[in-house]
């Protein structure tokens, strides 16, 4: 019998549609194709630098269950090979999935950020990535959710020539269109992000979001219609790298430095996607893949939709900390749509998971939704040097 995945909740399917989705006006399917990236800042020049060091890996019953508060130091400042990319999000965000379906993501040929290589740095990342890509493509099972404090690093070596993206520098040494980053990721269980925890693992977790430059935010919609508790699990973390980013002199006026990427997990399942639609924020892309034009206006909408819960405060909390041109809004799904033959979308049978045994099981073939697209978008808004 398959256990349920607790990172991966999902909505009983007891509950009645009615009661979920606000009718309205017809959907509009028109064959368009709108990136969710809105600007292609301009390039800096590259530079040489010195790689970060990974070298902390304990399990998480290791650390203490209630420690004293952690007085935040100043840590010396490294310089990295390339920009670095963190990523966290409440219990049961899909944190664990998103990553394992990266690689997948990244070797689709026909993506519109051109080629990439995603390469591990350590033992570790290579077995993670690997086992979990064969859980999510040959087993049809998602991974477990995070247990202990294990950290990450994979390099993205990546090419946008013959792309929207692609650019012609003839002055640069190496080529404009090669791009390279760190996903660097300090994976903990989802819990280490609530407000006011004050362990070690709640310490290591927030240092290592603020030495990233940019960060990924991943927001469950289904848990927080379920339990409302979104805000509690940003409130504390966004503090607490304010408070780090002060220390260091490194805050941009009433912002904080860091490019972010806010990722509306899940948009495959009927509860979300179905609520897009009656809502008429979905267009059709190529090969009639259901495409959310406005991100950013759909989270809002969603967030006076799913009335009582906390959201609204998670999207003013976010403006509120991050300047407007380092924000970025988007849809993702790191198993993608159920598809038909040929790989089109049945928009009557589109979900792409079944309960069997009451477990989760993932039906069709994995087409992760969106899931480089806010990296790269990361990556183009830090070449203008960090500024808006």
């Amino acid at each position: 019998m398959t256990e349920k995945d607790p990172d991966e909740t999902r909505f009983p399917p007891s509950l009645s549609s009615a009661d979920r989705f606000r009718e309205a006006g017809p959907v509009p399917m028109e064959h368009l194709w709108r990136s969710e990236i809105r600007a292609v800042p301009v390039e800096q020049d590259e530079r040489t630098e010195k790689p970060d060091q990974h070298g902390e890996a304990e399990e998480a019953e290791n650390e203490p269950a209630h420690a004293a508060p952690v007085e935040f130091a100043p840590a010396p400042q490294t310089r990295e090979v390339s920009p670095r990319i963190g990523v966290w999000g409440s219990p049961a965000s899909g944190k664990t999935t998103f990553l394992g379906a990266l690689r997948l993501a990244a070797l689709d040929p026909a993506g519109p950020f051109g080629r990439w290589q995603v390469v591990p740095s350590d033992d570790v990342s290579e077995r993670f990535l690997v086992e979990t890509a064969r859980k999510l493509a040959i087993d049809k099972v998602f991974p477990p959710a995070t247990q202990a404090v294990r950290p990450y690093a994979w390099r993205f070596r990546g090419d946008l020539s013959g792309t929207a993206f692609g650019r012609r520098r003839l002055w640069r040494r190496r080529p404009a269109n090669r791009l390279e980053f760190e996903l660097s990721v300090l994976d903990v269980p989802g819990g280490a992000y609530e407000d006011l925890r004050s362990d070690g693992i709640a310490a290591r977790s927030i240092d290592h979001l603020a030495r990233a430059q940019g960060l990924v935010y991943l927001f469950d919609p289904l848990r927080e219609a379920q339990d409302s508790d979104s805000f509690a699990y940003l409130n504390g973390t966004l503090t607490r790298i304010t408070r780090l980013c002060m220390q260091e002199n490194r805050l941009d006026g009433p912002y904080l430095p860091h490019h972010l990427a806010v990722c509306l997990t899940k948009f495959d399942d009927p509860e979300v996607f179905d609520r897009a639609r009656r809502g008429g924020w979905t267009d059709l892309g190529p090969n009639g893949v259901p495409v959310v034009s406005d991100p950013a206006g759909f989270f809002d909408w969603l967030a006076d939709d799913l009335h009582g819960s906390t959201m609204r405060l998670v999207g003013q909390t976010l403006r509120a900390n991050f300047h407007p041109a380092r924000l970025h809004f988007f849809t993702t799904s790191a198993i993608g749509f159920g598809t038909m033959p040929g790989g089109s979308i049945d928009l009557r049978r589109f979900g792409n998971v079944n309960v069997v045994d009451g477990g989760y099981r993932i039906v069709g073939p994995l087409r992760p939704y969106n899931v480089m697209d806010p990296l790269v978008a990361l990556l183009l808004g830090m070449r203008n040097g960090g500024r808006p």
